[in-house]
């Protein structure tokens, strides 16, 4: 079985599904003690190494999604426990999904000079894209709390909810419409992280354009390969404004050969 599952890949940054603990030994995790940057805040909760604890996550049977800077650092992780299966329902010959799984974020983290630029927000949508489900969670702090409200869109539990029709009083909820629809909301609030290499290379060829200086095909022929991969999560403002500089760049080769 393969270790880890690269999901996306924004520049020199990964974000990743950890499938087996052996993938956690390879990984370069700071530890932040006084004046040093790094991880800190479940070391000082639990009292125990990052290593082993993120090891015992994947053993216990939990998602553990991570984002790396290079190939081994790590910047972030957000780890999941499947609570309940979907259900099914056969309707006119089709079967259809009555409700989604039911996931628990147990715990998220950034490295601290990760931190406040949207590292977070693309962590957490990349994986409950990739779990298609409803997430909830119980915040343990203001901070916490504040960030899966006003960042990612979560609400407080009204109502019993999952197969059981359990009532998770005190916890947060992002429904399965709104997790999955996150992943194209932060891609289209913050194109130059989800898609650096793209939004680096089309903002190139407008100056170069602008400024009459010759464009390899070769550029052109990369730009629309990036382009395309974004699979439609950029803004449609700005997915436009791509397709229609490409037909132009197109075009000017078209008539210079």
């Amino acid at each position: 079985m393969q270790k880890i599952k690269i999901i996306h890949q924004a520049g020199d940054i990964s974000y990743a599904l950890l499938r087996s603990s052996e993938a956690v030994d390879n990984l370069k995790i700071d530890l932040g003690i006084s004046d040093r940057q790094g991880f800190i805040y479940f070391h000082q909760k639990f009292g125990m190494p990052y290593m082993f604890f993120l090891k015992k996550s994947i053993e216990s049977g939990h998602f553990l999604f991570v984002s790396l800077s290079g190939n081994d650092k790590l910047i972030g992780f957000a780890r999941f426990e499947k609570l309940e299966k979907h259900t099914e329902k056969e309707f006119r010959g089709r079967m259809n999904i009555v409700s989604p799984s039911l996931f628990l974020l147990r715990s998220m983290e950034v490295h601290s000079s990760f931190r406040n630029c949207g590292i977070g927000r693309v962590l957490f949508s990349t994986a409950v894209y990739y779990l298609k489900g409803d997430i909830i969670t119980i915040p343990d702090n203001n901070e916490a709390a504040s960030f899966f409200r006003r960042k990612l869109g979560f609400t407080e539990i009204v109502n019993s909810i999952g197969n059981g029709r359990q009532k998770y009083e005190g916890y947060l909820m992002l429904s399965s419409p709104k997790a999955i629809a996150l992943w194209h909301e932060i891609a289209t609030k913050y194109p130059r992280i989800v898609y650096p290499e793209l939004i680096d290379l089309y903002e190139s060829l407008k100056f170069r354009q602008s400024r009459g200086k010759p464009i390899s095909s070769n550029d052109i022929g990369r730009f629309e390969k990036l382009v395309r991969e974004s699979n439609g999560m950029l803004s449609d403002v700005m997915e436009k404004e791509m397709y229609r500089l490409l037909t132009e760049l197109n075009n000017t080769t078209c008539t210079e050969n």
